[in-house]
């Protein structure tokens, strides 16, 4: 078990941020006064959150242990639960990696491949550009979700390496001149006119 030391200022346990998830020391607290028998108001008071928020937090990371004693040559399992924050930081970071809207190239297969087709001359010998791709996609596609609305998402997917298409393969794109911005000139000032003659 954990304790916190008594020289611990009370500023360092309510540190937590308004509408901000739990950090791993903040989960580290909470493990520490749960184990010292605190109740949940008790700890919120203490962190500074809601009652709800720290309860919310105890299912969250609550894991189930056994208690193995032998008596008599008879082996009695005792099951008992107990808050870890190890378990709570990682169901934090799951739910975490589960959140958000799912990238709609996981579920367009089939646009990637006809793109694929158009920029590369596969389909009928002429390469398209990517905005050429897109508007004839909406020709030959019968399901319009699928398709990228913008051609910016089409180029983005070209630089992530989800297509097999890459700059090299787009007739416009490696002949672009980057230009580069330059400094400003620095304006260099006279003396101050109450210094003049």
């Amino acid at each position: 078990m954990t304790y916190l030391n008594d020289t611990m200022s009370t500023s360092l346990l309510t540190t937590h941020k308004k509408n901000a998830h739990f950090t791993k020391e903040e989960r580290v607290m909470i493990a520490t006064l749960k184990s010292q028998g605190l109740s949940n108001r008790a700890i919120g008071r203490q962190l500074g959150v809601n009652h709800q928020t720290v309860n919310n937090e105890l299912n969250r990371g609550t894991v189930r242990q056994l208690r193995r004693q032998k008596s008599n040559g008879k082996i009695y399992e005792y099951s008992y639960y107990i808050y870890s924050y190890e378990a709570g930081q990682a169901t934090y970071l799951e739910h975490h990696r589960h959140s958000g809207r799912r990238r709609l190239y996981y579920s367009s297969k089939q646009f990637l491949r006809l793109a694929d087709q158009l920029m590369l001359g596969e389909f009928d010998d002429h390469h398209y550009s990517p905005q050429a791709v897109i508007y004839k996609a909406r020709d030959l596609m019968n399901d319009g979700t699928l398709i990228p609305k913008s051609v910016v998402t089409l180029y983005q997917w070209i630089n992530e390496g989800v297509l097999r298409t890459s700059n090299l393969d787009l007739f416009e794109k490696p002949k672009r001149k980057h230009h580069r911005t330059h400094p400003q000139a620095k304006r260099c000032l006279g003396p101050n006119i109450a210094q003049r003659p």
